[in-house]
């Protein structure tokens, strides 16, 4: 399976399965889980440098260009696909504030 990682809004964990969230709201299920999933995104960001997917806690990994609010106290991630689509996650608290300060790190620095 072939997925356009800058139309990929997030991914999911979902047991020993990795659901891939695109901007389009079409949820594609992959047979490997998110660690496995994390590692070969490694392989490929390192062959595209300009994708931002980044762990955030346990269950999830994010597009950092798709998120549009970190929302620490409610622990919920607010993240926007190119039409206009929305989509919020809850995340650990933790995640939150260091996907915040990531955020804040990569705008600073574009």
């Amino acid at each position: 399976m072939s997925v356009d990682l800058n139309k990929v809004v997030y991914f999911l964990a979902d047991g020993n399965f990795t659901r891939i969230v695109l901007e389009n709201k079409m949820i594609l299920t992959c047979g490997i889980g998110l660690i496995k999933m994390e590692e070969l995104l490694a392989q490929q960001i390192s062959r595209n440098p300009d994708s931002l997917l980044v762990r955030a806690g346990k269950s999830h990994i994010v597009n950092l260009e798709k998120i549009i609010l970190v929302n620490v106290l409610k622990q919920q991630v607010l993240l926007a696909g190119e039409s206009g689509q929305t989509f919020s996650i809850k995340v650990s608290r933790e995640a939150a504030k260091g996907l915040k300060q990531l955020i804040a790190k990569t705008r600073i620095t574009k």
